[in-house]
């Protein structure tokens, strides 16, 4: 089996991600070496200030400068060399001007100091401090701390403390390791974390896509699992109800195409075998050949209104036809229905009551007409014998209802929608009429809905049978003298 291949946007939302991530900790990163090695350079100055101001403090140098032929012993120059050492500095004595006199170093040391560009940060011990670029050296921390003299006529002195930045940093390279590794980790962490960040969100966009494939291939109602966050979550329950619907749109399209040709098969079966039976000789008397004309001319009909219903139905799906909107004159209506209907009725012996009172609907006379008259064919076929059928409408808010009441045997809960459907194959005591062909119910409910209304099945409360409502939008008084056409 070929392996799927993996995807595109997964891989670049991951490296989006370990970017993102590799930034931030490089950032911060940067930002924590750079604050730590102010604040450690800002200790060590102050600690180097502190150090060189107790060592001038406790070494008298006075008149008797270290290393000098009046340094018997050249006692002075081992023990500042000794105090430099504990330290871990260069010491020098300068005088005012910052020219060493006498420097642990020996002939390697600095020279001279810049004494005067130092800062004075106002210690205890009156020091000066900076961060000097020694030639030969590199940028060194420097503390020069006044010291004692012999009398107010010798010169001003300096015992200066250096140490080289390199040195400092040297010390603390566990620190700098420590950051590294540490920044190994996060990054390890950034790219596991943004692997699993990009399949939370990708896979199910894959596992959608996958659906959504299959949907195409033919798998009809294929669902995906609900996952992922709330907008992705959503997307893959509106997948699965769009997968459901087109399912059962198959289903239906499946269903209506058999029905159609079984409907269709009927009378033309019947016409070919009586025209073949006419051409064959079997019928030759006149009597027999008029009575099966008179069969081929009823199937004809039959077959001319079932092709024009199923043309009108598809006129109303493709949404080509164009209807009026326009309030309806109701006694018109109420007219035309009783003219209908009055003489069926009569003569199946029920009673046909119609009231829709003066209030007025919003839509197409003409199709209102057709659609209510659908309604109320199936009405009088399943009303009980010497039973009622009644029409009546009023308004509730904006809304003008319209309500088709038989005493038939009502429709089961679970069939008051599937009456509606095309060719509904119902209990027979409730079968659909429209000529026959199965449909009537169908391009009500597909009419009244291109007008902006709805209609519904459920059971009578007075009469016990089967009650259709139909709700149009109402005609405002404002709209009364209105009329306007708009193309659905």
């Amino acid at each position: 089996m070929r392996s799927r291949p993996r995807s595109p946007i997964a891989r670049r939302l991951r490296l989006a991600l370990f970017a993102v991530g590799a930034l931030c900790i490089a950032v911060a990163v940067t930002t924590f070496y750079t604050l730590w090695t102010r604040q450690t350079l800002a200790l060590r100055t102050t600690e180097l200030e502190r150090q060189v101001g107790v060592v001038g403090a406790g070494v008298a140098v006075g008149s008797v400068l270290p290393g000098s032929s009046r340094d018997e012993g050249q006692v002075r120059a081992r023990l500042l060399k000794v105090e430099a050492g504990l330290i871990g500095a260069r010491l020098s004595v300068t005088d005012a001007t910052g020219t060493v006199l006498f420097g642990t170093a020996g002939s390697t040391g600095v020279s001279s100091y810049p004494i005067a560009r130092l800062e004075r940060p106002g210690s205890e011990f009156d020091a000066r401090v900076g961060v000097l670029d020694v030639a030969g050296v590199g940028r060194v921390v420097v503390a020069a701390v006044p010291v004692a003299f012999a009398g107010p006529d010798e010169p001003q002195r300096y015992l200066v403390g250096a140490k080289p930045i390199a040195d400092i940093q040297a010390g603390d390279s566990w620190v700098l390791a420590s950051i590294g590794l540490s920044a190994l980790v996060a990054l390890l962490v950034a790219w596991l974390v943004g692997t699993w960040l990009a399949s939370r969100v990708t896979g199910p966009l894959v596992r959608l896509t996958d659906g959504a494939r299959a949907v195409a291939a033919g798998e009809w109602g294929r669902q995906v699992p609900v996952e992922g966050d709330d907008e992705v979550s959503s997307l893959a329950g509106a997948f699965n109800d769009m997968s459901a619907r087109v399912a059962d749109a198959y289903r239906a399209q499946q269903a209506f195409v058999g029905d159609v040709s079984h409907e269709l098969r009927t009378p033309v079966t019947s016409i070919r075998g009586f025209a073949q039976a006419i051409g064959d000789g079997v019928v030759s008397d006149e009597t027999g050949i008029k009575r099966a004309a008179g069969i081929i001319i009823d199937e004809a009909d039959r077959l001319a209104d079932l092709t024009a219903t199923l043309l009108s139905l598809a006129d109303l799906d493709s949404g080509v036809v164009e209807l009026t909107k326009e309030p309806v004159d109701v006694a018109a209506l109420a007219g035309t229905l009783r003219d209908r209907f009055d003489a069926r009725a009569a003569e199946a012996g029920l009673a046909f009551d119609v009231d829709l009172g003066s209030e007025r609907p919003l839509a197409d006379p003409e199709r209102l007409l057709q659609a209510v008259s659908g309604i109320v064919e199936n009405a009088l076929v399943h009303a009980a014998g010497a039973g009622r059928v009644r029409l009546r409408a009023d308004v509730v808010g904006a809304v003008w209802r319209l309500e088709v009441a038989d005493d038939g045997p009502g429709i089961a809960p679970e069939d008051r929608d599937r009456i509606f459907g095309r060719f509904a194959r119902l209990d027979p005591s409730r079968a659909s009429t429209s000529g026959g062909s199965g449909l009537g119910l169908a391009i009500c409910r597909r009419t009244v809905e291109l007008m902006g209304g709805r209609v519904r099945a459920d059971s009578s409360p007075d009469l016990g049978g089967a009650r259709f409502t139909v709700e149009l939008p109402a005609a405002g008084p404002d709209m009364l003298n209105v009329n306007s056409t708009s193309r659905q």
